[in-house]
């Protein structure tokens, strides 16, 4: 069943995880299981006009709250919902990219860097910023256990994410590259897609 959500300008869309996470089912307590971040059951997309969408019913307590439509087995209503539009004072305006890593979403813009905690999707809030000369001009970002890996204008830098909600650019932890556009991260390796010069591979 296809489906829209009217935006302005959405340019990424990210999901929490790869696998159907519904956050409000009925735990049973002698399964001893632990609580499920309300974060997995909203979708987020990043739109270079109106920042960060939370995309899902906000009813919690609706038939299908967050995006739980898609789970119910009926192609029928898969119709979505914005639950929330995030932008204070424009620090979300231009944003490009995002990834979720642990209850935050690393959106990049054309400042920076903006980590914005989602735990509560329908409350996010921004918890740190970076931009230049630090960062300039991001346009790719990956999270790998303790780091996460950028390509700016510069080329490919390094944040040390050990707290997520506060990461820190690590001194000295980069590699020229000329018009790095987006990257991925495979164990040890950044593959860099730098436009025409070609692919590299980095360790």
């Amino acid at each position: 069943q296809r489906f829209s959500l009217k935006t302005k300008f959405a340019t990424a869309v990210a999901s929490p995880s790869t696998m159907a996470v519904d956050p409000l089912r009925t735990h049973i307590p002698e399964n001893e299981e632990q609580p499920v971040a309300l974060m997995y059951g909203f979708l987020y997309v990043a739109d270079r006009e109106e920042g960060l969408i939370v995309v899902g019913d906000p009813d919690l307590k609706g038939p299908s709250p967050g995006v739980l439509t898609l789970l119910d087995g009926n192609s029928r209503n898969n119709f979505l919902k914005r639950a929330a539009t995030f932008n204070p004072d424009g620090v979300l305006t231009g944003a490009r990219r995002i990834t979720i890593a642990g209850t935050f979403a690393y959106v990049l813009t054309d400042r920076g860097l903006v980590v914005v905690d989602i735990v509560n999707p329908l409350q996010p809030k921004v918890t740190a910023q970076i931009g230049a000369p630090g960062l300039v001009d991001p346009r790719g970002i990956a999270v790998q256990f303790r780091y996460a890996f950028v390509v700016d204008r510069d080329g490919l830098k390094v944040l040390d994410v050990t707290s997520l909600a506060t990461p820190r650019i690590v001194p000295g932890a980069k590699v020229a590259l000329a018009d790095a556009r987006s990257l991925y991260i495979a164990r040890t390796y950044s593959y860099v897609a730098p436009g025409i010069p070609g692919l590299p591979t980095v360790e």
